[in-house]
């Protein structure tokens, strides 16, 4: 009998440039693979992410000098928004939303790449209603329905807990990440590692 192939994990915050970066490349990276693919947003509370870049002047310098670099390599354009500080949870609850929507099913990576390039190329707050409905739509989504999961405090309470249960059950420690056959990968430069053990562990070629 032949095995299902095990889900890949992307864990994703519509925090983090680097996980705009995995996402932007990974239709073309691993989206040929034929493996499910579960998608989970998550983002960090200070008391869960102390090395915040946006409070050490030094890192925060690198983030900015490395993204723009990385960008460039994929010919992305960038623009960082002003505000580093927003309503996290609508975005992320908005995601989830999906699930619940006939019309978010498959929709899932659209949505993110709205969200993400509506934060990280057009530099706009993600935090805001018209924003995200803009994102919703972008992504063939109904606004309102998405405004509605992003407002949903049971929605918004199970995003505010993801990075913990991310956390307990896989290990994570940082956004973007990839959990496969029970190892995880850490990084937007590791996806080719991923694409290299679903390849082992299926028995394809690579392209």
């Amino acid at each position: 009998m032949t095995e299902i192939p095990q889900a890949i994990r992307f864990y994703f915050s519509f925090r983090s440039p680097y996980a705009w970066l995995a996402t932007e490349r990974f239709e073309s990276d691993l989206g040929d693979l034929g493996v499910p693919v579960e998608r989970l947003p998550i983002y960090p509370t200070p008391e869960l992410f102390p090395n915040d870049p946006s409070v050490l002047p030094n890192k925060s310098a690198h983030l900015v000098q490395d993204v723009l670099r990385l960008a460039r390599e994929r010919g992305l354009e960038v623009r960082f928004p002003r505000v580093n500080d927003t309503d996290w949870a609508l975005p992320h609850a908005a995601f989830l939303g999906l699930r619940d929507l006939p019309a978010g099913q498959g929709r899932e990576h659209a949505f993110m790449l709205a969200v993400f390039r509506k934060r990280f190329a057009e530099g706009l707050d993600v935090g805001e209603d018209a924003v995200v409905a803009d994102a919703a739509r972008d992504a063939g989504l109904d606004p309102e329905a998405i405004l509605e999961a992003g407002h949903s405090e049971a929605l918004r309470a199970e995003a505010a807990a993801g990075w913990q249960r991310g956390a307990e059950r896989d290990g994570i420690f940082g956004v973007p990440s990839f959990i496969y056959a029970g190892k995880i990968y850490w990084g937007q430069d590791r996806m080719h590692f991923v694409r290299s053990a679903v390849q082992r562990k299926s028995g394809a070629r690579s392209a």
